[in-house]
Parts: structure tokens; sequence; C-alpha cells
């Protein structure tokens, strides 16, 4: 009931009689006539605009129901943009998203994603105006088990089972396959140095090989306790067991560090605190994950 209750309260909110934009800056406006994936669309103007501040689960399934919400919230619907922060990634867009209803009511995009639960919070140092916001949501879909947390695989992972050495990694199938793809195209790329083509104006081009895939880092909730907080001369790393080579830590830049409220004192006061933390995670390294901002740090109880 209690969710219930929070979800109404939050649909009221989503859809007043104009874009709440609440300090943010008034940006394009246009119709949505291609979403790509779930935090992605093309304007008719032709401007790509990434959602601020959340992210598509990967999964496959999970990646396709994020991409038919997205679709059935936006797709040729008017849309305003509105930025927070950084605005611009290769040329497309990063802005929060009103799409107007076909009733002529404006619905919060990323908000109405977290709600549902198709998407992840995901904010950054260059962008994390309406991230209380949007934590709030995302917790209200989790704990309604909604959307992604209906799957038992999307919960936060257990810093504990995240511990993995060198011999681990090794062994791993899909680390081995990708080490030999590094190691092809390694000796494709030295091969390639006397390789040439002619071009159609009759010179000659040094060939490069293509591309490689490899495994993904992988955005991702993580809980645990902080072990030890370690303060070096550049960065700071929380540590979530006793042998920082193994097992699951987090890494902090002192310079992004100095603008947190509280700064250097408050990461060292994350010693014995159960945390929740988000971001991206390398499948074939030691388990380490890099923060710039502390609204990827939560605080849990106990």
């Amino acid at each position: 009931m209690r969710n219930l209750m929070l979800a109404a309260a939050f649909c009221v909110a989503l859809v007043g009689c104009g874009p709440s934009l609440d300090g943010l800056e008034k940006g394009e406006t246009g119709r949505v006539v291609e979403v790509r994936d779930g935090d992605t669309f093309v304007l008719d103007t032709g401007l790509t605009v990434h959602l601020a501040e959340i992210t598509a689960p990967q999964g496959a399934g999970q990646y396709r129901a994020a991409r038919e919400a997205l679709e059935r919230l936006a797709l040729e619907r008017e849309v305003r943009l509105a930025y927070g922060g950084e605005k611009r990634y290769r040329e497309a867009a990063i802005a929060h998203v009103w799409a107007k209803t076909e009733g002529g009511r404006w619905v919060w995009v990323q908000q109405a994603l977290a709600l549902e639960g198709q998407t992840m919070v995901r904010s950054r140092k260059e962008n994390y105006a309406r991230v209380g916001e949007l934590l709030a949501a995302e917790r209200n879909a989790r704990e309604g088990k909604r959307g992604l947390w209906a799957d038992a695989e999307a919960a936060p992972v257990d810093a504990a089972s995240l511990s993995r050495g060198a011999e681990d990694i090794a062994a791993d199938p899909v680390c081995q396959a990708a080490a030999a793809e590094r190691a092809s195209a390694s000796r494709a790329a030295v091969q390639s140095i006397a390789a040439v083509t002619p071009g159609s104006d009759g010179a000659t081009r040094e060939t490069r090989p293509a591309r490689r895939s490899g495994p993904r880092s992988v955005f991702t909730l993580v809980e645990g306790r902080v072990q030890e907080v370690a303060v070096r001369d550049t960065e700071i790393y929380l540590n979530f067991g006793p042998d920082y080579r193994r097992d699951f830590g987090v890494r902090l830049d002192k310079e992004d560090v100095d603008a947190w409220p509280g700064g250097q004192a408050a990461i060292e006061a994350l010693a014995g605190k159960s945390v929740r933390v988000r971001g991206l995670l390398r499948p074939c390294a030691k388990p380490l994950m890099s923060l710039d901002h502390p609204s990827q740090i939560e605080m849990l109880a106990g």
C-alpha cells in the first residue's frame, strides 16, 4: 500500500500543467522520430539526445523493455529539453526531457522511467541536478519490484561476492577469450605497420586491424561495508575486504573529493559504514569501481 501511495504521488508530480524546470536551463524542442535504446532518441531536427542522470540496463530482456518504455513515453511526441550540467557529448545532447501527452500534459521522462523500474540512476560530476528525485523514484521501484527490479539478478550485488584474484580471472573462459582476442589484435597491429593498400587517388595508406570487442564494463549497484579507507598521494580507496588485490574496492580522485561536502574527512568517516555504490565494473580485472560524485555513494542502515 505504501508503495502504491508513493507511486501515485510521483505520478501527480509527473503531469503538471507544464514542464517544471526548477532551475534547469531551457533547451531545444522537437518531435521524437527514433528511439535508439532505453536512454537515447533522435529529434526531427536530427539532434541525438541522451537522457541525463539515468542509464538503461544492458541485459537483453531488460534492454528491450527499457526501449519499449521510452518509445511509449516519447516516440512521435513533442518534447522539451532542459539542461542541468554538461550539455553535449560528441555533438549529442545530454538533457532532461519532458514529453507532451495526448491530453496536453507534460511528463518528465527520466522520472517516469525510473518509477517504472526501467532504468537505473547514473549521475556524474558533470550531471547531477535532479539526482535526489531520481534516486527516490528508483528506490520506490526497487522496493515495489517493478520493471528490472522484479529480476533477482538486477538486485544490488554483495561486495563480498565480487572477490576475485588473478587466478580467478585467468580461469574465466570469457576473460581467456578476451585475452586471446587482444593478443590477436596486437599481432594484426604489428603486421599492419608494413601493410599498405592503394587509395582511389593512387596513394597508399596503412591498413588498420578491425576494432576489437571484448567484454564491456557493466553499470552495477554494489552494497557492502567499507573495511578500510586508504589515502594515497592523488587517490583515495575504499576497500571492502582485507585483501585489496582481490576484494572489491572504490577509487576516488582527491581532486573530486575536495569538492564533496565534508571533503576528505567525510570519505575517511566511511570506514566501518555500510554503503551502496553505483558505477562501472570491468569484468576481467580486479573488482574496482571509480566514482566522482557524492550521489554515487548511498548510506545504508547497519
